[in-house]
């Protein structure tokens, strides 16, 4: 009974939580923290950033853990074009499952980097899961992030996770990324396909929208 009536507290929390405003405030959230995340830490080296074929951050990911644990994330994602520009941005989410061993609920900001061309194009598919459709690693970083990252680059995406303002080594192995669609029509209106986006060049444009692509542009440049 205890474990029930806790349970249902940690998914109205998360509920809670994840209930964002406008499509424009989850843009704006999400280029506040890629910001945050970039100021706050100098682990993060600017040649993970270099020839990026797309990149994705998620605010305020949830991770809960009783017993059987999981994870839930809105994001926003830019995928590079062929002639080198970046996308408008187009809504994601991050979803998964895991055994936990302690009661609790945790927050974290997630940094994704797609480093080939091949895991790009499976996401832009109906959905895509991290380690099996695609290879995933800790990206490389100081010593801050912790144990497990990834120096080599071979794989296809890298992340980075931060909680409570400290990086740290986090597995996304398992976890599934899919598109946000409803999320994209509230944006950009109609029932725009996320190929529409990215191969579009005169969708409107927001002070939230070309905030983000700003930031993209300075760290990949």
């Amino acid at each position: 009974m205890f474990k029930k009536m806790l349970y249902s507290l940690i998914i109205g929390f998360m509920v809670t939580t994840l209930a964002y405003g406008s499509a424009e405030e989850k843009v704006l959230d999400s280029s506040n923290s890629l910001k945050n995340m970039l100021r706050d830490s100098k682990a993060i080296p600017l040649k993970v950033f270099q020839s990026a074929q797309a990149i994705a951050i998620f605010p305020g990911t949830l991770e809960i853990s009783m017993f059987l644990g999981g994870k839930s994330g809105n994001g926003v994602m830019v995928v590079r074009k062929a002639n080198g520009a970046w996308s408008s941005p187009l809504f994601v989410k991050l979803g998964g499952a895991g055994f936990g061993l302690q009661l609790g609920v945790e927050k974290k900001d997630i940094l994704m980097v797609f480093k080939s061309k091949d895991s790009v194009k499976k996401m832009m598919g109906e959905k895509i899961t991290l380690g099996v459709d695609a290879s995933v690693a800790v990206g490389p970083a100081g010593e801050s992030v912790g144990k497990g990252s990834e120096l080599d680059f071979k794989s296809e995406i890298y992340t980075y996770t931060k909680t409570e303002g400290l990086f740290v080594g986090f597995s996304l192995d398992g976890s599934v990324m899919s598109h946000d669609f409803d999320q994209n029509v509230e944006l950009y209106g109609n029932d725009i396909s996320p190929e529409q986006i990215v191969e579009s060049d005169d969708l409107i444009s927001s002070y939230a929208v070309d905030e983000f692509l700003k930031t993209i542009q300075m760290i990949t440049e």
